[in-house]
């Protein structure tokens, strides 16, 4: 039987694997994809996966990091992901005003626009 954590690092991988084509195509092959950090890998996911492959993403990894990677590496590009950003806010974030959840972070977090004027 295998053990819990050999299971998650497998399934990590192979969601490292599936998504690699789409996010991280200028690594050089696939056994690369074990060595990609966390935050990376819930940022790639989140940005190019479909539903099923985010479902996945919280079996493998707590609400809590996921959210905090949503926060700091989407909702900081602005308009770009509006749209994205809306849909994870409702769908897997449980937000009931998504569209001021995100004006507010984008607002607080952006350290671009803050310190740009």
């Amino acid at each position: 039987m295998i053990s819990a954590s050999k299971h998650i690092e497998k399934s990590r991988i192979a969601l490292g694997r599936v998504i690699a084509p789409l996010a991280f195509w200028s690594y050089p092959n696939l056994e690369s994809v074990g060595k990609i950090p966390d935050e990376l890998l819930i940022e790639a996911v989140l940005i190019h996966g479909n539903d099923a492959l985010r479902r996945r993403l919280f079996s493998l990894y707590e609400p809590s990091q996921i959210k905090n990677v949503w926060k700091s590496k989407l909702i900081i590009q602005g308009p770009r992901l509006d749209f994205l950003n809306i849909k994870l806010a409702k769908d897997f974030f449980s937000i009931a005003q998504p569209e001021k959840y995100i004006e507010k972070s984008y607002q607080r977090d952006n350290l671009y626009e803050r310190f740009s004027t």
